[in-house]
């Protein structure tokens, strides 16, 4: 039974503040990752014992304001409002203090009990900048402590900062005063509306203030009359200011703050560049900026290549030494059935394995990122590549998971959870597939080394870059039909560099493995195993006369039935009939992309390379015809894995549609390559497929059009 804490407290601040540097400072190893209930957004939860009381711990997601005009926000205020914390910890950073204490602003007028923890306190030096703290602590009513990472008695003063925060009436004590018409409007929504409604155990001083900026969530609950003096408030503030009402209260905050610091903080005069200031007139110049990112990039890949491919290596020997050979040799001195002895050996043992061979890739290249994410340089990146990725309706925080994606299709998806709104989480995870994950390039090489001996590397290249280029016309389609909303506004705040912990990089790497493993690897364990049944049920062939010309066994499985009876869909795009092999291939690429080579080793039924080579080439006929092949590999349905996280990230509507769409374009292109590669040979029957493709197009435009109605109606 599960311990009841004796006090709950929230971590909150915006976002590269050190907050997560706090969490595992506080609780250590003692942590658990989830997502808030029926969103996307991540839950971490931790706690830690002090002075025999046990105190639970939430990281909030990093924001910058409490107005939910994103999902992250609106989640870290209904936290606060539904679940009352004991206490909340707000972590500024010292180094940007102004834009810091925005927020902090907003928490003390929602009159929660609350401490505030200064981070980034070195950088703040190295920028000749020197916080009076006790100043600072009188001035916002509450305890300032500050937070040396480093220091080696940071935990226990934190701790002990915390136990008297929460022992003590801890409540800001700070009377924020606006503008008098504004007060004047605050006063009358208090005297004048009904506040029961909203059945919120809060200040009506705050809610009134949610009211005058318009807050969705609260303006839906006014009545008529309610509304009409709201909007008669509201106009006569925007009068006498000549400022959206919006702008007004923002800017009423910020002169608070300004005298505030200008009180508080002392610097030496003159504006000072920072080392940060210096890298960045590099890593942002419009000419070097994308060059460097990409070089970065390319180093993370190469890590992430180098290092996890001996460790697959030994994981796939070892543990199919271990789960395979020698768990087969024990079900036989079992002297169990052979078809159940396969199916634990092979089915579930060969699952288990292949899951761990995700392992090593997905590690390095979580902490890759995560020491990236840390340091500083991805939000840099992600400023680098807005403006072009505006222009196919997403924002610039997009880029990166689509990065990831050319490392693994999973861990990509995973990633759009830093996006701000839904819709720019799932199109971004739609267009994740186009970009050739690790698996696909072992298929890419033996095929292209077989229809391309002398210019492999420029195919494989090729088909990399066809990839990137199909992306982005797909983000056009999808942008001006199914995602008509326009992308979240790129609002990021660039934190100055710093080196990353350990431990930090760590505690993160850890706990997004460990995430992938929990939650899709079960689900990939049971297509496995789902794959594996099939390819065991074996039928007579003289029971299937359609079947008995094309092979010489007694008995036919259900995979291969399969496969020859969606060859012929396969036709246009130049696979015949007798090549049954690559749509079974095919199939099993739906498992995993590397199985492709194994499943055309195997069906091939060939000894060596030569004679494999001479066959593969033999079956497809043309060299056009192994081109679009590639080119259906490139773009088709993700494998399991991928689909099993668009299920837990987007819902089964959303999978559903990603298989069927992506299967279609990798059809479309294919079938086009081909047919136009063949216009010599067959001029009317390529007339005649080109006329259905251009068909397929105009009809899936319109679909998507009017789902993009909808879709956007919804959201």
């Amino acid at each position: 039974m599960m311990q009841k804490p004796d006090y709950t407290i929230a971590l909150i601040g915006n976002p590269n503040v050190g907050k997560t540097t706090v969490f595992n400072i506080l609780t250590g190893s003692r942590q658990s990752v989830g997502n808030w209930p029926g969103v996307t957004v991540e839950h971490k939860e931790g706690k830690y014992k002090h002075l025999r009381k046990q105190i639970d711990v939430i990281d909030l997601p990093g924001i910058y304001s409490l107005t939910a005009n994103t999902l992250d926000e609106k989640v870290t205020r209904n936290y606060i409002l539904q679940n009352h914390p004991d206490l909340l910890i707000n972590i500024v950073d010292a180094s940007n203090l102004e834009r810091n204490l925005y927020l902090t602003m907003q928490l003390i007028e929602m009159k929660v009990p609350m401490l505030i923890t200064l981070t980034m306190l070195d950088i703040a030096e190295q920028n000749k900048v020197k916080i009076e703290l006790g100043h600072l602590q009188k001035h916002l009513g509450c305890s300032v402590v500050p937070l040396r990472i480093f220091h080696k008695d940071t935990e226990q003063l934190l701790k002990n900062e915390i136990h008297e925060a929460l022992s003590n009436n801890c409540t800001p004590n700070l009377q924020i005063k606006y503008d008098d018409v504004v007060e004047t409007g605050l006063q009358v929504i208090e005297d004048e509306f009904e506040f029961d409604k909203f059945k919120l155990n809060t200040n009506k001083k705050w809610l009134a203030l949610k009211l005058l900026e318009q807050d969705e969530e609260y303006v839906s609950q006014l009545t008529d009359p309610e509304l009409d003096g709201l909007h008669n408030i509201t106009k006569a503030i925007e009068k006498h200011r000549a400022q959206n009402i919006k702008n007004v209260i923002a800017e009423d905050r910020y002169s608070i703050i300004r005298g505030l610091i200008l009180d508080v903080i002392k610097r030496k005069s003159g504006w000072q560049e920072t080392w940060s200031d210096r890298i960045d007139t590099i890593v942002l110049n419009s000419y070097f900026g994308l060059p460097i990112f990409f070089f970065v990039m390319f180093l993370v890949f190469s890590l992430t290549i180098r290092a996890s491919q001996p460790l697959v290596g030994l994981i796939n020997k070892g543990l199919g030494w271990l789960l395979v050979s020698q768990f087969g040799l024990a079900l036989q001195a079992l002297s169990l059935p052979v078809w159940i002895s396969d199916f634990l050996t092979n089915g579930i043992g060969g699952g288990l394995v292949v899951i761990a061979s995700f392992i090593p890739p997905i590690l390095f290249i979580f902490m890759s990122l995560a020491w990236l994410e840390d340091s500083g340089y991805m939000s840099r990146a992600a400023f680098v590549a807005d403006k072009f990725m505006r222009r196919i309706g997403l924002p610039g925080k997009a880029f990166i998971p689509l990065l990831v994606g050319f490392g693994c299709t999973v861990p990509a998806i995973m990633a759009t959870r830093t996006l701000d709104n839904k819709r720019d989480r799932i199109m971004t995870s739609l267009l994740t597939p186009f970009m050739s994950c690790g698996a696909k390039l072992p298929v890419y090489t033996f095929l292209a080394m077989i229809f391309f001996t002398k210019g492999a590397n420029l195919v494989v290249f090729g088909l990399y870059m066809t990839g990137i280029v199909l992306a982005m016309l797909t983000g056009l389609l999808l942008k001006k039909t199914l995602f008509k909303t326009q992308p979240s506004d790129f609002v990021m705040e660039l934190p100055a560099y710093h080196l990353p912990t350990f431990n930090g990089i760590m505690m993160h790497s850890w706990h997004r493995l460990k995430d992938f493993i929990l939650r899709a690897g079960k689900t990939i364990l049971i297509v496995i195993a789902g794959i594996y049944i099939i390819q065991m049920i074996t039928i007579p062939v003289k029971n299937i006369p359609v079947f008995a010309k094309d092979t010489t066994s007694e008995r036919i499985s259900l995979l291969e039935i399969a496969g020859k009876a969606i060859t012929p869909a396969f036709k246009p795009m130049g696979i015949e009939s007798s090549n049954w092999h690559a749509s079974v291939a095919l199939l099993s690429g739906l498992f995993a992309k590397e199985a492709i080579v194994g499943s055309l080793q195997s069906l091939y039924e060939k000894s060596n390379e030569e004679e494999l080579s001479v066959t593969i080439r033999k079956h497809f006929q043309t060299t056009s015809a192994g081109i679009a092949y590639l080119l259906f590999i490139l773009l088709y349905s993700p494998c399991a894995a991928a689909l099993a996280m668009l299920w837990r990230e987007h819902g089964k509507g959303w999978m559903t549609f990603a298989f069927g769409f992506l299967t279609l374009q990798a059809w479309l292109i294919a079938t086009l390559f081909y047919q136009v590669s063949q216009y010599r040979v067959n001029p009317g029957r390529t007339v005649f497929w080109l006329g259905i493709i251009q068909f397929v197009f105009v009809l899936q435009y319109f679909i998507l059009w009017v789902r993009g109605k909808k879709y956007a109606a919804s959201v």
